[in-house]
């Protein structure tokens, strides 16, 4: 009887170490996943944003604290390597992070100008120069997502030629479609690189799909108010979840 109980809590004792091994290597895979030219991106984002409405304030003084920042966050961005995901796009992320320094020092030189005495335009197109040397960057980094594509294809027409011109005839054409891309997104297959974004993402798919609910309701209702406004919710779900990837 003592030999079977020591047999029984030797299993389970080996049975913990393995499970113990297993959410290790797991945590680990997790945390191998993460890119970190995208990561550096991610973290560039706020300091930039945030410089912004110190140069909208302007504060000179504060403007160049958050500058050095967003250097040293620039730092990585430049060290990091490039995915192996986008080895068909490596020239075209090499040429626009180097486009991106580039922004910065100019950016730089101007708000460390001697004679500068107050947020000048030059300062302020440096930085936009920069803000959109960025943007192009986060394109080419972004995860493409072929379920989101799709539903993106029938948003783009509604969003920039029915929704602005007051079409409600073609938005509620739409609707079928977009119901139809939207049932889609919940086959979606998060890649490794967004695991850390997963369970987020997947609330914020489920809030898109109420979105194109609550239109396909004001449309049925022939409500051009709530059509608008569902609309606006749908893009702007649909913008959530892209500015994600």
């Amino acid at each position: 009887m003592k030999v079977l109980s020591r047999s029984i809590l030797s299993f389970l004792v080996l049975l913990l170490i393995t499970l113990f091994v297993a959410q290790c290597s797991t945590e680990k895979s997790k945390v191998t996943t993460v890119e970190p030219l995208k990561s550096a991106a991610k973290e560039f984002k706020p300091i930039m944003d945030n410089l912004e409405n110190v140069l909208k304030e302007g504060n000179i003084a504060a403007a160049k604290d958050t500058l050095n920042l967003l250097t040293a966050k620039l730092k990585a961005i430049t060290e990091a390597e490039i995915p192996e995901r986008l080895a068909a796009n490596a020239d075209k992320v090499k040429s626009q992070v180097e486009k991106l320094s580039t922004s910065v020092e100019e950016l730089s030189a101007a708000l460390t100008n001697p004679e500068l005495s107050e947020i000048d335009s030059t300062v302020l197109t440096n930085f936009s120069t920069v803000r959109i040397n960025f943007a192009r960057l986060g394109g080419l980094l972004r995860v493409e997502i072929p379920q989101l594509v799709s539903f993106h294809d029938v948003l783009h027409g509604v969003w920039h030629d029915a929704y602005p011109s007051d079409d409600f005839i073609a938005i509620k054409a739409a609707v079928p479609a977009f119901k139809e891309e939207a049932a889609a997104l919940d086959n979606i297959e998060w890649p490794p690189v967004l695991s850390d974004q997963v369970d987020v993402l997947k609330e914020k798919v489920k809030e898109l799909l109420q979105a194109v609910n609550d239109l396909e309701a004001a449309c049925q209702m022939d409500d051009t108010e709530a059509i608008k406004k569902a609309t606006e919710e749908v893009h702007e779900k649909y913008a959530t979840i892209n500015s994600m990837l």
